[in-house]
């Protein structure tokens, strides 16, 4: 069964070859890729690489991405993740295939990604990936209070860099109860203080979780709780970044809406990204990570591979 392969870099499609080249090297899948005119303007050319252009009628789902929706993204990505939860709900409703697969475009691929996400959800699961520790966040002291308490209690959610999903399990929502529930809202405060969430996508994760099985692939055992770790077999089958689009973003339009903290440390993802993978030193101080670092100094570009690993 062919699923749904998609990545997003809406305004911010300088930040894509790297992706697309590499996952050229390691997949045989069609990946459509979202964004502005200008954003794929330079997409590599291939009959895996399916561009959609935001903001122009054309033959794909019926214009549901044409001229009006863009208005509406522009609108929504001026308030952060409430764009890209506009557009993954239009995926969800739209989009008839069984499995739906999201690949961040900030992600550089050393394997075959694909194939063990399809393992699992072909033989019934859910939703499939790695893990977004809940547990591990709560004793983390990070987390304080009451959220803190709920938290240790708490399933694990799934990272969305990487990750795949069941649509038929949530087919069934409007565009608006998607939304809100992709960027984790509740109804009210009562409920919000009562069923908080970590992060982007969780509430959804936990739906399907409890209609169906969640599947921690970086995991050695599926307890409800455990740590994300980047050296299991699959995230060792990729290069994973943080928020280098939301940081693109905040570095071309400074007055997004968002928390400063959020956007100091999006903008210096963006800034060791672009250094090391795109060739631009923007002059910024770049995120410091010596694991990151460590794996670009050892990348080969010409076959997607760390040297001396093939």
């Amino acid at each position: 069964m062919v699923p749904f392969v998609w990545t997003e870099a809406v305004g911010c499609g300088e930040i894509l070859p790297p992706m697309v080249n590499s996952y050229l090297a390691h997949h045989n899948f069609k990946l459509h890729v979202f964004g502005y005119l200008e954003d794929l303007e330079n997409l590599p050319k291939s009959e895996l690489i399916v561009p959609v252009v935001v903001g122009e009628d054309n033959k794909f789902s019926e214009n549901e991405f044409g001229k009006a929706f863009a208005v509406e993204l522009q609108k929504a990505y001026k308030n952060g993740h409430q764009g890209t939860g506009l557009l993954w709900s239009r995926i969800i409703l739209i989009r008839e295939e069984k499995y739906l697969i999201h690949l961040d475009a900030d992600s550089v691929f050393l394997k075959d990604v694909l194939s063990p996400l399809m393992i699992k959800l072909q033989s019934g699961f859910g939703i499939v990936g790695t893990r977004r520790p809940y547990r591990k966040k709560a004793t983390s002291g990070v987390i304080k209070g009451y959220r803190k308490i709920l938290f240790l209690f708490h399933r694990d959610a799934i990272n969305t860099h990487a990750f795949g999903f069941n649509r038929e399990i949530v087919k069934m929502f409007n565009s608006t109860q998607l939304i809100n529930m992709i960027m984790g809202r509740e109804s009210s405060r009562i409920k919000a203080r009562l069923f908080p969430v970590h992060d982007f996508f969780d509430k959804v994760s936990f739906f399907i979780s409890r209609k169906t099985s969640i599947y921690y692939l970086d995991s050695p055992n599926q307890n409800r709780s455990g740590s994300h770790s980047h050296f299991g077999d699959f995230e060792s089958s990729m290069i994973s970044f943080s928020a280098v689009g939301s940081g693109c973003n905040f570095y071309k339009n400074p007055s997004t809406e968002t928390s400063p903290s959020y956007k100091d440390f999006a903008i210096s993802s963006y800034a060791l990204y672009s250094k090391y993978l795109l060739g631009r030193d923007l002059g910024i101080e770049t995120l410091k990570s010596d694991y990151l670092e460590g794996l670009l100094k050892n990348l080969d570009t010409a076959t997607w591979t760390l040297r001396g690993k093939g």
